[in-house]
């Protein structure tokens, strides 16, 4: 029962986690790849993409410094996903967007050289605070990524629609949250637990907007509104994405 039990919280748990969370990453490939079909960027904001790269580069560091391969196979392949999407969207972006890509992938350049310089510093004093060093990190940067989400939730809720989210994307993301929540709590890994139960609650809370909240839409369906939307929701489900 025990061994059921460990196994479940130490292996199925994060597996689920990593399937749940890798597929979620996957869902704007078709958008993407009509983009690049089309050369015309349209609707779709490839600056979620940018803070994909933000994110799982740390969180890849992360893992070899804990030797996690779950996370490690997880964000390895969000970190593949991210750069391929970004570097796709890029080219066919207006200056003003590019310029923005340009200042996160610097500000990233420069978090994570200084992080490495720390990390350098405490390695030749035979500190053994790199792996908790790294662990604040990446924790401190999944936590402020979630103002965008935080914002577009309280957006809709004074709007008293939820056109900004798609239901079946919030449902993918809260089990793989609660997934990575009950792996990293029952692993005392509370780097994982503590962002992954933030992801949970905020996805929870977009589940909640999808079903007290209808869908209201700004005009008439046209076709332009239904491709904004569904840019939108895609958005939405990149941001929420949790470690």
């Amino acid at each position: 029962m025990v061994y059921s039990y460990q196994f479940g919280v130490q292996t199925i748990a994060p597996a689920l986690g990593c399937v749940l969370t890798i597929g979620r990453s996957l869902v704007p490939i078709r958008d993407v790849l009509n983009v690049r079909k089309d050369r015309r960027l349209g609707e779709l904001n490839p600056t979620p993409f940018a803070a994909m790269i933000l994110n799982h580069t740390g969180w890849v560091v992360y893992a070899v410094l804990h030797t996690d391969w779950f996370i490690f196979t997880m964000d390895s392949s969000g970190l593949i996903i991210g750069i391929w999407m970004m570097f796709s969207l890029y080219p066919l972006a207006h200056t003003q967007v590019q310029n923005r890509l340009n200042g996160l992938v610097v500000v990233a350049a420069i978090l994570y050289c200084t992080l490495a310089l720390v990390s350098m510093i405490l390695n030749a004093v035979n500190s053994p605070a790199i792996p908790l060093l790294w662990g604040w990190a990446v924790a401190v940067t999944q936590v402020l990524l979630y103002a965008a989400p935080l914002s577009t939730l309280y957006k809709a809720i004074k709007a008293r629609s939820s056109a900004s989210f798609h239901l079946g994307m919030a449902i993918l993301g809260f089990l793989s949250s609660a997934m990575w929540t009950i792996y990293g709590g029952t692993e005392s890994k509370y780097f994982i637990c503590v962002p992954s139960f933030l992801g949970a609650v905020l996805t929870l809370a977009a589940i909640g907007v999808c079903a007290l909240l209808p869908r209201v839409e700004s005009g008439p369906p046209t076709l332009a509104a239904q491709t904004q939307q569904r840019m939108t929701s895609i958005e939405r489900a990149v941001e929420l994405q949790v470690v």
